[in-house]
């Protein structure tokens, strides 16, 4: 969950072996790639997608974010899987479209799947993300074989949300360096590596005419009103889901996601990255991309 708002965070780094591996997979970059979905065309990242012995693994970003929130953990998941990370439409390098239908976004991820003849995929979503991919897997469940959510809020009506985002309104800025400048976390959190939070802010904007602007569109639905009800919608995932969260997070809980994998058919964890904070791909990268090696090979020997 990220939007560009001027909320001030402290500028923490994280040690130099961190900032090592992610210029290591800076080095191995993904490669660009575009499908027409539902009238609007998609962008997607692709790692080894030429290894058509190797299962597939989607990774689906969060809420006005993009692909390459991935591009520090991507490169070393495509040791084992070929790897796509998607731009969901309205985000990214994905079109934006003239409506976003209710729950658009579990279209567009069920869409690729369909569309790129992919499935049944094993799929990661972060936050915004990895509700969608609940939405599309209740929906489709033949296009997966199983999910990772990270740090993903479920609506229970009875409690209040710990973010309600407001609708954004288009800003211009006069150069790149002034507008990644702009460039902030919500929920705030004290540390991050400033080098992947400069490289995802560097993607997340585009020259226009009237200067340097976010690239997600600001008519995209966003808030409690446009999502399922939890006890709704987990009951409908008949696939392995494992639930993640972050210890330091200020959008879910360990009794949360415990409430979580509990609503869930086939729920396992929860399972707690300790000493993250909510975009854990920020300030835990490399603990990130250990945890999801060991439960996606947990879940390969299944």
């Amino acid at each position: 969950m990220a939007i560009r708002q001027p909320v001030a965070v402290a500028d923490s780094g994280l040690d130099s072996q961190a900032a090592d591996a992610f210029g290591w997979a800076l080095q191995h970059p993904g490669v660009s790639h575009r499908v027409m979905v539902d009238g609007v065309w998609l962008h997607y990242l692709g790692w080894n997608l030429e290894a058509s012995d190797k299962p597939l693994l989607l990774l689906v970003h969060g809420l006005r974010g993009h692909a390459h929130w991935w591009d520090g953990i991507a490169p070393y998941l495509a040791e084992g899987y070929r790897v796509i990370a998607l731009d969901l439409s309205g985000m990214g390098d994905s079109d934006h479209r003239q409506s976003y239908s209710f729950q658009y976004a579990a279209g567009d991820i069920a869409g690729l799947v369909e569309v790129l003849g992919l499935g049944p995929v094993t799929a990661i979503g972060h936050s915004y993300g990895g509700v969608r991919l609940l939405k599309a897997c209740a929906d489709h469940p033949q296009l997966f074989k199983r999910l990772i959510i990270l740090d993903s809020y479920m609506y229970f009506p009875e409690e209040a949300p710990p973010h309600d985002p407001s609708k954004p309104v288009r800003r211009y800025y006069p150069d790149l360096e002034t507008a990644m400048g702009r460039y902030r976390l919500v929920p705030e959190q004290p540390c991050f590596e400033p080098a992947v939070l400069a490289h995802i802010a560097r993607h997340s904007l585009r020259e226009e005419s009237e200067g340097w602007c976010w690239k997600f569109d600001p008519l995209l639905p966003a808030g409690i009103s446009h999502e399922i009800p939890a006890r709704e919608l987990l009951p409908l995932v008949r696939r392995p889901v494992h639930v993640v969260y972050a210890g330091g997070s200020a959008v879910v809980s360990a009794a949360h996601a415990g409430e979580t994998v509990a609503l869930l058919p086939f729920g396992q964890g929860p399972v707690e990255l300790p000493a993250a904070y909510h975009h854990m791909m920020i300030d835990q990268p490399r603990e990130l991309t250990a945890l999801l090696k060991k439960l996606l090979a947990d879940g390969d020997m299944t």
